[in-house]
């Protein structure tokens, strides 16, 4: 008489798949993954710093937002701006730029170059990266930005 196969292979192989329904099933669906909170409005993050140039080009978009700049700072005892280009006189003129109101750090001005003779005026210049609001018509109708923080790029 031939020898009869072993029905326990089978009847393993389906308690195992059975199990598996059962325990899935009880799981549950998946939790989903949590999601970034909603904002809301515009957001205060500038982005990525760009030059006087393209600053004033995009003026019109970019009035009342918060701007992220890199360019020629140029200040004397009354005033500051944030230049396109330094000229390379001594001391030194801006060529074209942005009007910066606000307070600049006496820590920030001690790095920057400044004129140390006595018969010339007070004038402090470097290349900095600001990050302030934009106005494109400031008080007296000139851009200006608000400034907010300001720091020496280096290099």
């Amino acid at each position: 008489m031939p020898a009869r196969p072993s029905r326990r292979p089978v009847a393993a192989f389906w308690l195992i798949a059975v199990l598996s329904l059962v325990l899935t099933a009880c799981a549950g669906p998946a939790a989903a993954p949590p999601s970034a909170p909603a904002t809301s409005g515009p957001t205060s993050d500038p982005g990525a710093a760009i030059d006087v140039d393209a600053l004033l080009a995009a003026a019109a978009a970019k009035d009342g937002q918060t701007v992220r700049v890199t360019g020629n700072f140029l200040a004397d005892e009354g005033s500051a701006q944030l230049c396109a280009l330094l000229m390379e006189s001594y001391p030194p003129q801006c060529g074209g730029g942005v009007r910066l109101t606000g307070e600049v750090p006496g820590d920030t001005l001690e790095l920057l170059d400044t004129t140390k003779e006595p018969d010339l005026k007070k004038m402090w210049w470097g290349y900095v990266t600001v990050t302030g609001t934009f106005r494109a018509s400031g008080a007296d109708g000139r851009p200006v930005i608000e400034l907010g923080e300001i720091s020496l790029v280096e290099g």
